[in-house]
């Protein structure tokens, strides 16, 4: 999957080759983020899908692959990356404060300049140029055979 970050002002970190690095035991397991567009269809409704994401009960499987899995609570996604047209955008917002000292053109020229019209600002957060459409499955647990020798 491709996620493009937005445009960044600021200088990367840069390792240099004198840094002594400790390299992490293969076990741990890191938490990355990034943004998806995806497409969930009507199985389960956006309430429920935001009552798991507060509770970090979303799970991915293989996200970057080609046979990506979702589990969002107790349901369970299999998906399919599509380019679409156009391009996805990913917002976030941020309360603006408004200084009540500030005349009321100052007030206007700033709200003008980066606000969707109801007191919050909208920043760039990625874009992407795929919508993973997700398709509900069940999966069982795998019987055991009574013939089989543990």
């Amino acid at each position: 999957m491709e996620v493009d970050p937005p445009p960044d002002t600021t200088d990367p970190p840069t390792n240099s080759p004198n840094t002594n690095e400790q390299s992490k035991p293969d076990d741990e397991q890191e938490d990355e983020e990034f943004l998806i567009m995806a497409d969930i269809g009507h199985d389960i409704d956006q309430q429920t899908v935001l009552e798991h994401a507060t509770k970090s009960e979303i799970h991915a499987i293989d996200i970057d692959g080609t046979n990506p899995f979702i589990q969002i609570g107790p349901y369970t996604f299999q998906g399919q990356y599509n380019y679409i047209l156009g391009t996805n955008l990913f917002f976030s917002t941020t309360s603006s404060n408004i200084d009540d000292n500030a005349s009321t053109s100052d007030r206007t020229e700033e709200a003008a300049a980066a606000s969707n019209g109801n007191g919050n600002d909208l920043n760039l957060i990625g874009l992407s140029d795929k919508k993973l459409n997700l398709s509900r499955v069940y999966i069982y647990p795998k019987k055991n055979d009574k013939n089989e020798i543990s």
